[in-house]
This record gives C-alpha cells, structure tokens and sequence, in this order.
C-alpha cells in the first residue's frame, strides 16, 4: 500500500512538472512561427543575393512571394473561416501551427535554388542560372 501511494505521489508530481498552460503552449506556437518564418526570411535573402544578376528570375521571385503571402493567408482563412472567439483558446495555437507548417513547405520549395536539383535532371528551369543567360 505504502509503495502504491508512493508510485501515484511520485506521477502525479511528474505529470505537474510536465503539464503546460494553454497560455504557454499558444506562446510557444507563436515562438515556432516567428522561428519558421525567420527561416523563410533568410533563405529569400540568400536567393536574392545568390542570384541578384538574373534580373528575370528575381522580379518573378518576388512576384512568386508576395502571391505565396497571399495565398498563406487565404490558407489560413479557409482553415479558420470563422471568428476567432470560435475556435477557443486552442485557436492562436492552432492557427500558428499551422502557418509554421505552411511556411515550413515554402521553405523547403525555396531551398531547392539554394541546393540544386539532382544530377541528370533536366527540367531545371531558373534553379541554378545565377546569371540569367
């Protein structure tokens, strides 16, 4: 009996140790965001730079991103069409979660001028033309 109680006093004790308000996970959601979207940020600015001779492929980019940031948006709206007061507390979470993720997929779309395509691929389009010729 003794060791019993014991095992309950010792996990519940770990579980409070563990459990996080809605506050701090909303807040933490927020951070991962923020995070992501510095991410997003600096790889832009090192295609930008990388590629800053293919005037072309440039003023397409940042034709590509602003409508990208449009549609994120438009994405999120369609998600959460309602108001916010409808969803509850989880919905500041929910909603950068889900921005982190989207912004997480334009990341990796975009890394590809950064990286390259495979070897052999011959549908590169501007990926790799730094100099627009």
């Amino acid at each position: 009996m003794k060791s019993l109680f014991l095992f309950l006093l010792l996990t519940t004790g770990s579980l409070v140790a563990f459990s996080q308000t809605q506050s701090a996970m909303n807040k933490q959601a927020g951070q991962d965001y923020k995070d992501a979207d510095k991410k997003l940020n600096d790889i832009y600015q090192l295609i930008l730079k990388d590629y800053a001779a293919n005037k072309a492929f440039i003023s397409n980019l940042k034709d590509a991103q602003r409508i990208w940031i449009q549609f994120r948006d438009a994405q999120v709206k369609a998600m959460y069409p309602a108001a916010a007061k409808n969803y509850g507390s989880v919905f500041p979470m929910c909603r950068a979660n889900y921005l982190t993720e989207l912004t997480h997929q334009r990341t990796e779309a975009l890394r590809v001028w950064l990286n390259g395509l495979p070897q052999g691929d011959v549908c590169t389009g501007s990926i790799g033309d730094k100099t627009g010729n």
